[in-house]
Parts: C-alpha cells; sequence; structure tokens
C-alpha cells in the first residue's frame, strides 16, 4: 500500500472536508470507466497492448510518459502510444518538450509494451504522462485481465 498516497488523502480530507475526497474518488472511477477501454489488454507478439479512448476534451501534450507493469517500470524505448488515425506510433523514449506526445480529442490511443511473454489473468498497468503544462504529471492505474492472443484465422 502507498502510505504517501494514503497521507495525502487524510489531508486533503482534513484541510478542504471528506466530501472532496468522495468527489476525487468519483473522478478516479469515471477515468477507469471511461478513458480505460475495459478488456483491452492484450498479449501482441512481443508483449502487451491497451486502449484509452480519449474524452471529449483535450487531455493535452506530454513531454514524457512512463509505463509500469504490474508495479516494474519499463523501458521507455520498448513502450510506444498510437493515435488513432495517425502514422508511426510515437516510442516514450523519444518524447520531449519539442517532440510531445499530443492525445487527440475524442480519438482512441493503442499503447503497447516490449515486455516477457504475459501470463493470462489479472495485471495492473500504471501510466504516468508528465505534461507541458499544469499539473506537472497525471497518471492512471487500472488492473485487467489479458486475454489470450486470438486464433489466427486461414
Amino acid at each position: 500500500m502507498d502510505l504517501g498516497l494514503l497521507k495525502a488523502g487524510f489531508d486533503i480530507g482534513r484541510e478542504f472536508g471528506w466530501h472532496s475526497l468522495e468527489e476525487m474518488a468519483r473522478i478516479a472511477l469515471y477515468v477507469e470507466r471511461e478513458i480505460y477501454e475495459s478488456g483491452s489488454l492484450r498479449s501482441v507478439p512481443g508483449g502487451i497492448a491497451f486502449t484509452l479512448r480519449s474524452p471529449p476534451l483535450r487531455m493535452g501534450a506530454f513531454q514524457r510518459a512512463q509505463l509500469l507493469w504490474d508495479g516494474q517500470a519499463l523501458d521507455g524505448a520498448g513502450c510506444t502510444a498510437h493515435p488513432e488515425d495517425s502514422g508511426t506510433p510515437v516510442r516514450f523514449d523519444q518524447l520531449s518538450r519539442d517532440a510531445p506526445l499530443v492525445l487527440p480529442v475524442g480519438r482512441r490511443v493503442e499503447f503497447a509494451a516490449r515486455i516477457a511473454p504475459a501470463p493470462v489473468g489479472r495485471h495492473t498497468i500504471r501510466l504516468e504522462l508528465q505534461s507541458l503544462a499544469i499539473p506537472p504529471t497525471v497518471w492512471m492505474q487500472v488492473s485487467d485481465e489479458v486475454r489470450p492472443p486470438a486464433p489466427e484465422s486461414s
């Protein structure tokens, strides 16, 4: 358990009222339910992939991204984001202030990571994005089941 998060929640509740924690939880559940495409976590050749649905409001431009798989940080050279209807996937290690990852409004974004074969079952993904603006870092964490690869059609 992240005790820093628990302490921060307590501090917010004490300073702004306990109802503010309820609202934060509601927003967190909304993000998980509406932005993360439930059931999208799957094994792909060489790793895993999952999908985010960009909300109707601009999520922003991000100069750094980090993906954690079951609590372990993954190498940015093996992680990509591929916004729907765009050309080539963007590698996390190539992001910068001058070349940010822009998550387009209302478009799906496919994230992928090179990892050892992912066992079927429940796993936790944490995506951290460092914005060009405020707040400096946003993150989301979800748990989902890895589905087995779809059988190849002949």
